[in-house]
């Protein structure tokens, strides 16, 4: 995709191009392991047409999806929109680049940061009654995390919202997608992946995109979890 797509965040453009941003004090930081092009399109354009306003986001790191998610939500719903992240290494690892680029571009109002483990946060939030149109895992890959994440997040969203994975090539996190394939379909069936694909992407990459090689997952919530006590297991 050509970065000329990001043009609904100049910001955001110019820290994919020189892959550089500024933490907390201003001073300039090298930044690696930005979203993909291709997921910052799906992103964009999944909350541009189901016409959403409040997301949630595990894992903001130097803040380019979150970035993305504030500008479209914007674009949607000019003052009633609202963006969540839960990062525990905001201030230690990423230095607080993702703030200062949030507050930097006026988002402060409309963002909201939790700097502890998503084990801690997701629970807490179901206590608080929050429920999101969308949820966009990308914190741990590893099992365990990936499958908590899952399972509270399955539980936040509205009903019609929908749940997505990146890196779900990763085993760790493929394994958790498995499992809600074979056992969570009736709750959280796949996404068509028309609406999340990028028509831009060379034939090889959507070659491996028909055969199941991925790099983002989604699930659209149609029924509210937990699945009963007796159900059935679907190996995975």
């Amino acid at each position: 995709m050509d970065t000329e797509y990001l043009q609904f965040s100049p910001r955001l453009k110019e820290m994919i191009r020189s892959r550089r941003s500024l933490d907390r004090n201003g001073e300039e930081i090298e930044i690696s392991g930005l979203s993909t092009l291709g997921n910052i399109r799906a992103i964009r354009e999944l909350l541009l047409q189901e016409q959403l306003t409040n997301t949630l986001e595990i894992g903001l790191a130097y803040g380019a999806s979150a970035l993305t998610f504030l500008a479209t939500l914007r674009e949607v719903s000019p003052e009633a929109y609202h963006h969540t992240a839960i990062d525990p290494f905001q201030s230690k690892a990423w230095r607080g680049s993702a703030l200062r680029t949030i507050s930097d571009e006026g988002f402060d109002g409309h963002f909201t940061l939790h700097e502890d483990f998503s084990s801690l946060v997701l629970p807490d939030l179901i206590r608080q009654g929050a429920q999101f149109d969308l949820i966009y895992v990308d914190g741990s890959h590893l099992f365990e995390d990936v499958f908590i994440d899952f399972y509270y997040s399955a539980q936040l969203l509205k009903e019609g919202g929908i749940l997505l994975f990146d890196d779900s090539r990763d085993q760790h996190v493929l394994k958790v997608i498995k499992f809600i394939r074979s056992n969570y379909a009736q709750f959280l069936p796949e996404l068509d992946y028309g609406l999340v694909d990028d028509p831009d992407k060379p034939l090889l990459k959507k070659l491996g995109n028909r055969l199941g090689v991925r790099q983002l997952c989604g699930f659209r919530k149609v029924e509210e979890p937990p699945r009963k006590w007796d159900a059935p297991f679907g190996n995975f």
